[in-house]
């Protein structure tokens, strides 16, 4: 019989220690590294008993600290003697995804740590372990506590999904962007980061499989804009509480059901999220694709009824948005524009102005599926300007620094006259009109006034993207350019049950690396070389929302 490695071993077959039976899935260690002789641990007496190897079937340290945390020998051995599910819980790793048995409960959780203390304090050999696990249905856990996280013992794991059987595509993202570089820039951010030691714990508690906002059955449109707009943020928080919502069923669910287990526990079931879809005016909602605009119209604007998030003057017109596409024609010189500059220029074309700062800005670039992209890649401003983009809101003169008098939309984008507007589009040249063509220009007089030029900042807190026809979402958890997590509503499916996905969140602190660059800069980097979630990020962009910085002072506080 090969004991190496082994220092324990469980007892296969009834043993005789003189009058008394040591029955089966009794636990033993080896004395002295004799295997002919072993001691009897979970015995109160402690026999010490002789030894034969068909009685006894050996076991590691670790493989027996687990099988003595289960009171019953009849559980140990049951479990020992299920080999492959044995197996998967001695390779149980933290973040591995595990359905367990929580009193006559059937329900998921992901692993914590574990937790190793001794049987009998002072005498030993042996300890036992633990698994911490972080149950994923809020719902299981008494009112009265407020823990999620329980420590049970081998026998209570009833399924194993090894890091829950990722795709393969996210494995390889995941395995590819480990390097040296993203471990110098973790590092880099944590140390340099004023508020780091609580956004370490938040990535702590938010980071990994099975957190977030479960996918199901084409839901990733809802999923990320719904994560997106509450995990960190509290710009719609105002949305949840109102009292003059048209749908209060619609609202209670929204906040009850999805923001507030997304903020406590990290994770939202899809029975959750099924619940809201069915309340959306359109059974569409609840097995076809949509775009994010799609659901946040109905949801705002039809179901809640609340007030448009943007209003637009267009001549003597206001219009009334919660989203607003940027429209602007593809110039071949300017390889990776700004969100600044296309917003500019999708405002100025069409004679377009702010009637107010909006608190929440939800911009929309043009794109078809994954034919067609305006651009094939797009710098996502970490703050978007607006001074000049509100009325009334003064237009100074480029020249002379005064106000103007008189404005003409399409001079307004010659970069050759408004030297201004050439330095934010750096590198960019535009033929300047002839003269005799600018005299046939319309142009409007501008109301003299006395506003503040005081700039009206938004920050950027998320950017939705899509590469064919899945939307994932980029989402800051931190200080501006820092902390960003990526979020996949169906990274992953949970082993022989269909359909039911895995939702990833991941750090991604190298966004703060490019971020922190000029656009130029990045402009002139081999988009190719980046790692696939940099990549991403500035290649799929479709959706980018910014926010007014009061806005961001939320702290999700997840539950322990």
């Amino acid at each position: 019989m090969e004991f190496e490695k082994k220092e324990a071993f469980i007892v296969s077959q009834e043993i005789h220690a003189g009058r008394k039976k040591i029955p089966l899935g009794s636990i033993g260690c080896f004395i002295k590294g004799k295997h002919s002789m072993g001691r009897i641990v979970d015995q109160k007496s402690r026999p010490v008993v002789a030894l034969t190897s068909s009685h006894i079937k050996p076991l590691s340290h670790h493989q027996a600290a687990l099988l003595l945390s289960i009171d019953s020998p009849k559980k140990r051995y049951s479990l020992f003697c299920s080999e492959q599910h044995f197996t998967s819980i001695c390779f149980l790793k933290i973040h591995d995804v595990v359905q367990l048995r929580c009193g006559r409960v059937l329900t998921a959780g992901i692993v914590r740590g574990f937790w190793e203390r001794l049987r009998n304090p002072g005498h030993g050999e042996l300890k036992m372990v633990l698994i911490e696990v972080e149950l994923l249905d809020p719902r299981i856990i008494a009112p009265s506590n407020r823990f999620s996280r329980l420590k049970v013992d081998a026998s209570k794991i009833v399924m194993v999904s090894p890091s829950t059987a990722i795709s393969p595509s996210f494995k390889e993202i995941e395995q590819r962007s480990h390097t040296n570089e993203d471990r110098y820039l973790i590092q880099n951010w944590a140390d340099n980061n004023s508020e780091a030691a609580w956004e370490h714990e938040t990535l702590l508690k938010a980071e990994g499989a099975m957190k977030g906002i479960q996918g199901h059955c084409n839901s990733c449109y809802l999923d990320t804009t719904l994560f997106s707009l509450f995990s960190f943020s509290s710009v719609l928080d105002s949305v949840l509480h109102s009292a003059e919502v048209h749908d209060t069923t619609a609202q209670q669910i929204l906040r009850q059901q999805i923001v507030e287990p997304l903020r406590q526990y990290g994770y939202v079931g899809a029975e959750n999220v099924m619940v809201l879809r069915k309340l959306l005016q359109s059974d569409s909602f609840i097995t076809e694709e949509k775009d994010p605009e799609e659901f946040l119209n109905v949801l705002l604007g039809e179901v809640l009824a609340i007030k448009p998030l943007l209003k637009i003057k267009a001549g003597n017109e206001v219009l009334e948005y919660n989203c607003y596409q940027i429209l602007v024609e593809r110039d071949g010189v300017v390889h990776m524009p700004t969100v600044q500059q296309l917003l500019e220029e999708s405002l100025l074309s069409y004679d377009l102005k702010f009637t107010e700062t909006p608190s929440c800005l939800i911009l929309q670039l043009p794109r078809f599926g994954k034919g067609f992209k305006t651009f094939s890649s797009v710098y996502p401003s970490p703050e978007l300007d607006l001074t000049s983009l509100v009325d009334p809101a003064p237009q100074m003169c480029y020249a002379c620094g005064g106000q103007v008098t008189y404005r003409c939309s399409s001079c307004h984008l010659d970069s050759l006259l408004i030297p201004g507007h050439m330095k934010l589009l750096r590198g960019v040249a535009k033929k300047a009109l002839p003269r005799e063509h600018r005299q046939k220009h319309p142009s409007t007089e501008q109301k003299r006034n006395s506003c503040s030029t005081k700039s009206q900042t938004l920050e950027l807190f998320a950017v939705l993207c899509i590469e064919s026809n899945h939307y994932v979402a980029f989402v800051r958890c931190g200080a501006p350019r820092q902390s960003w997590l990526f979020f996949d509503s169906m990274a992953g499916q949970l082993q022989n049950e269909k359909g039911s996905h895995i939702p990833v969140v991941k750090a991604c602190p190298q966004l703060e690396h490019y971020l922190a660059m000029a656009p130029e800069e990045i402009s002139a980097l081999d988009i190719k070389q980046m790692d696939p979630f940099s990549r991403r990020f500035f290649c799929d962009s479709y959706t980018f929302m910014y926010q007014q910085p009061k806005f961001s002072s939320y702290r999700c506080e997840f539950r322990n």
